[in-house]
C-alpha cells in the first residue's frame, strides 16, 4: 500500500491544544499502550507526526536528547491499517536525519522492530525490559 505521508516535527515548545488532541488518543488506546507500555510525553521529548494528506496521524515517533550527548530514539509507533507502507522507515529515517550533531544515537524499540535500526548501522547493546537498546556513534561531519 502506496500512501503519500507528511512529517510535522512538533518540539516541546510547540506543543499545544491542537497537538494533545492528535496523540492523546494513542496515550488512551489500550492496543497502543500494549505495544508501547512505557509511552510518556517527556518535557524535553520532540514528536515526529507521520500524518496523511487530510492530517491524520498515522504514526508517530519521539525523539529525546539527554545532556550527555546522548539521543534516544523512542515511541516508534504506526497505525497498524497503515503498516508494511513504509512509514515506520520513514520516521526512522527523519529521527536519525534530526540527530546528526548526537555523540551517540540510541534506539530503544521493540524487538520485532530492531532491523530497522541494524540496517542504519546501529548495534543492540542491551535489554530495557522487553524492549531492546541499540546504539551507534554518530557520524563524523565531513568537511
Amino acid at each position: 500500500m502506496a500512501i503519500k505521508i507528511f512529517m510535522d516535527v512538533v518540539t516541546p515548545s510547540a506543543r499545544g491544544r491542537d497537538f494533545y488532541a492528535e496523540i492523546g488518543p494513542f496515550f488512551m488506546d489500550g492496543a497502543v499502550r500494549r505495544e508501547l507500555p512505557y509511552l510518556k510525553d517527556l518535557p524535553t521529548k520532540t514528536w515526529i507526526l507521520a500524518k496523511d494528506i487530510d492530517g491524520r496521524v498515522l504514526g508517530f515517533a519521539g525523539i529525546v536528547p539527554h545532556a550527555n550527548g546522548v539521543s534516544e530514539l523512542c515511541s516508534l509507533y504506526v497505525v497498524p491499517k497503515y503498516r508494511c507502507a513504509g512509514i515506520a522507515e520513514a520516521l526512522v529515517e527523519k529521527r536519525l536525519a534530526m540527530v546528526e550533531g548526537a555523540r551517540v544515537i540510541r534506539a530503544v524499540c521493540a524487538p520485532t522492530s530492531a532491523s530497522l535500526y541494524v540496517d542504519k548501522g546501529m548495534k543492540q547493546v542491551a535489554k530495557r525490559g522487553s524492549y531492546v537498546v541499540l546504539e551507534r556513534k554518530a557520524e563524523k561531519a565531513t568537511a
